[in-house]
């Protein structure tokens, strides 16, 4: 059966398409701002200023402008855009220069003003008539709602020329060319907070992370709050002198430059990683880096084809606790309120990616599949930018849906959770996660020690134990030989070992190798010393065998000291001392004593024949005689004062209570000169195991450094933040820190000096800690002599 064609039938646009497009599309006043900002970033603006009175708001912008044909034939044609028909084939690069690619393209969002007033006026001047006459059209979006019967097109449009120029408030540029929009009658009113919203807002929209965007600005004005805003100045740089605050948040007052400066001060403070496709589309390229140190640069083949010429790059920042505090203190509020990982398009944001309770990428349901292993929105915050069409990167109509699900979207899902969250978390997870105090740390002085710097390079073997991956660059401060008396010392070898091998580094294998020797040598002096230790025990007890015939009364005696013991670690005499204890001493300066001798025979084998010996040679060698007899000096205060036995170096007890002990009852006994300590300890302790000459030799160090520097005062604080951290904060009268050292850090250098000591000291205080799961820091004391340093040990 045919159908006769009687007549051609066409749509009809009924005026309550306004509100479809307007209001009812637009259900945000945020995004109608961000939608006419937007429109000033596509005119290729440099600057927007925003102007908000009691009930106007007034966008203007620098932009290309409008010529009279132009608000015809594009600004009153609806749903159509001029950008659709601009060239979307030319490389990303371009079109970061040329802003060839748009924030928006579907031709509506000029109808966002209706969503903010009743009456919009247009103003604008074309930039190839920078002399002409400014074109003004009106909009009263009312007449729009009077009757929906009537046709769109019917509803009349006034049109006008100014002469003089453009019309604004006396706060704001006039510009040569561009465009200016004011909205009338505004349907809500903006105070203070909500002012303060949009721009914190705005922050977000463009540029939040430090990243240059072709010299867009955005500015903000209204002249009712600038009495509160000088009142937050005040406050602001009160804070500040007190030490709580770092200057004034740029966001915190109303008046002035829309900005966000966190990022580049998060990039020294903790863990973040850059990932990038390169400019061939053939590799990808990243970089981690934790708190200012280079951890490692890998190249791999991309396995993303259409997101080649995308210039897809993506930054994303861990979160520890320091770096969190930080961020609310520098931008007024929490991180998790902030957003988490925000996508640009065109180096526009794609709203509401990254806001507040959004998992577009889905970290919160992974996370939610293993708590310790895998990062979600609260612990990280970051930007991922892409540049292309709709056919790639379609935003939703309703303008905050996000992106409609293409091919390309699915790559970018995959590409950012494989190649950046997942990066990022196994490098977290594995050397931060494990060590409970590095959340509070914003430097990486935690990770200098030899069990941070093991785990360090465990992760990069990992990560570059595949053969698609190649290793630019690795941080070679972290990543080298241990100390041959840590106990990670084999096991990082393994990990050194692969990583030689993927950068092909001959140095390296050298030092490898050369390590190993020192390391069996090591072992094979430590073996032969404690055989001798042994033989000479063996003796000793056999002697004595016959002199214990009264056993059962020894473990009564034994069971009622248990007490006392357990309350009091150190004896006031050598005559409380029983005969086990002197041999357990003996034995252990026995090993010390033989290793050094085994040391030094080494050296002397080395240097046979030799003209000549390096000096970093000499100093390694003397800084191990020295380690061990700082050890041996140790042993011999214990002799005097210790009642507990040394046989397995440890014992498991209250760490901070044992200090407070040992400073008491041991290290006072052996001060000289005028200097007096001082110890306190808030007695909210735990027990755990720890080597009490590892306690020995910290103390000893820090009161011998004190002595040296002409204290006469030195005060040991003990705290316990939590239940599995101590804390001791070490503080004296001496001459202190010269304001020469610009880096504290290098106090603990092996060989650093301000006094005629060795500079051993604070080296060999540095490692055992490091041992021991601690860190130690430097500070000056503002405002008198002295020193200050914190030492923080986690169980």
């Amino acid at each position: 059966m045919t159908a006769v064609e009687r007549e051609r039938l066409h749509f009809d646009v009924s005026t309550g398409l306004k509100s479809v497009l307007g209001s009812e599309l637009i259900t945000d006043d945020e995004v109608a701002i961000f939608e006419l900002v937007k429109n000033s970033f596509d005119a290729e603006a440099a600057l927007v200023e925003l102007y908000f009175s009691e009930s106007t708001i007034t966008v203007a912008d620098d932009g290309i402008g409008m010529s009279y044909d132009d608000i015809k034939t594009k600004w009153l044609f609806v749903a159509y855009s001029a950008k659709r028909e601009s060239g979307r084939d030319a490389d990303f690069r371009d079109d970061i220069a040329e802003r060839r690619n748009y924030a928006g393209s579907k031709g509506i969002g000029r109808f966002s003003s209706d969503r903010l007033g009743h009456l919009v006026r247009l103003q604008t001047r074309p930039k190839s008539e920078p002399n002409g006459l400014v074109n003004c059209i009106t909009v009263d979006w009312d007449r729009f709602d009077r009757d929906h019967t009537e046709h769109f097109e019917k509803i009349g449009i006034n049109y006008a020329v100014q002469p003089e120029g453009f019309s604004l408030p006396s706060e704001l540029t006039a510009p040569k060319h561009g465009t200016v929009i004011t909205i009338e009658r505004t349907r809500r009113h903006w105070d203070r907070d909500k002012i303060l919203r949009l721009k914190s807002a705005l922050a977000k929209l463009i540029n939040p992370f430090g990243v240059s965007t072709d010299g867009f600005r955005i500015v903000v004005y209204a002249p009712s709050e600038l009495e509160a805003d000088e009142v937050e100045k005040l406050r602001a740089e009160r804070a500040t002198k007190q030490g709580k605050g770092d200057g004034v948040n740029p966001n915190a007052v109303v008046n002035g430059e829309v900005g966000n400066f966190i990022f580049s001060t998060l990039q020294e403070k903790t863990t973040y990683i850059d990932v990038a496709i390169d400019e061939t589309g053939e590799y990808i390229e990243s970089t981690l880096t934790d708190r200012g140190e280079l951890i490692y640069r890998v190249r791999e083949p991309n396995e993303f084809p259409l997101l080649a010429k995308s210039g897809f790059r993506c930054q994303i920042f861990f979160l520890n606790q320091s770096a969190k505090m930080t961020f609310a203190r520098r931008m007024g509020v929490p991180s998790v309120k902030f957003g988490s990982v925000f996508l640009f398009r065109n180096g526009f944001r794609v709203y509401p990616i990254g806001e507040e309770g959004d998992d577009w990428f889905q970290m919160d349901r992974r996370k939610a599949q293993g708590y310790a292993r895998f990062l979600g929105t609260r612990d990280v915050i970051g930007r991922i930018d892409v540049f292309g069409g709709d056919i790639d990167f379609q935003e939703a109509s309703s303008r905050d849906a996000g992106l409609i699900e293409t091919p390309t979207v699915v790559q970018l899902r995959k590409c950012f959770r494989d190649y950046c969250l997942t990066r990022l978390e196994r490098y977290v997870v594995p050397v931060t996660f494990v060590d409970k105090e590095d959340k509070n740390t914003s430097d990486v002085s935690r990770l200098l020690t030899d069990p941070g710097r093991a785990r360090v390079a465990a992760a990069v073997a990992k990560l570059v134990d595949d053969k698609n991956v190649q290793l630019l660059e690795y941080s070679r401060r972290l990543i080298g030989i241990l100390s041959e008396r840590s106990a990670q010392f084999e096991a990082s070898l393994s990990s050194l070992r692969a990583i030689a091998e993927k950068t092909k580094d001959r140095s390296l294998f050298d030092n490898i190798e050369a390590a190993e020797r020192r390391f069996e040598e090591l072992r094979e002096a430590e073996e032969q010393a404690r055989r001798q230790a042994d033989e000479e025990r063996q003796a000793k007890e056999a002697a004595e065998a016959r002199a214990y015939a009264a056993e059962k009364v020894a473990t009564e005696a034994s069971e009622k000291l248990a007490e006392e013991r357990k309350r009091n670690l150190f004896l006031s005499s050598i005559s409380t001392l029983d005969e086990d204890t002197i041999i357990s001493l003996h034995h252990q300066i026995t090993i010390y004593g033989g290793v050094v001798r085994q040391k030094i025979e080494n050296f002397l084998v080395k240097i046979s024949g030799r003209a000549a010996v390096p000096v970093p040679d000499v100093v390694d060698v003397m800084e191990a005689i020295a380690f061990l007899n700082s050890k041996i000096l140790g042993v011999s205060k214990f002799a005097t004062k210790a009642n507990f036995r040394l046989e397995s170096e440890n014992i498991e007890a209250d760490m901070g209570e044992y200090v407070e002990q040992y400073i008491n009852g041991v290290a006072r006994d052996f001060l000289s000169g005028p200097l007096t300590v001082e110890v306190t300890n808030d007695g909210k302790g735990f027990d755990q195991r720890f080597k009490p000459i590892d306690i020995s030799v910290v103390v000893d160090n820090l009161i011998a450094n004190a002595r040296k520097a002409g204290a006469t005062r030195m005060v040991f604080a003990i705290s316990h933040p939590s239940k599995t951290t101590l804390h001791l904060q070490v503080t004296d009268n001496g001459q202190g820190f010269g304001r020469e050292i610009d880096d504290l850090g290098r106090v603990f250098e092996k060989g650093f000096t301000t006094t005629d000591g060795s500079g051993l000291g604070l080296y060999h205080v540095r490692h055992v800690l490091g041992e021991m799961n601690g860190t130690i820091e430097a500070a000056r004391i503002e405002g008198r002599r002295g020193a200050s340093l914190l030492i923080r040990i986690a169980r």
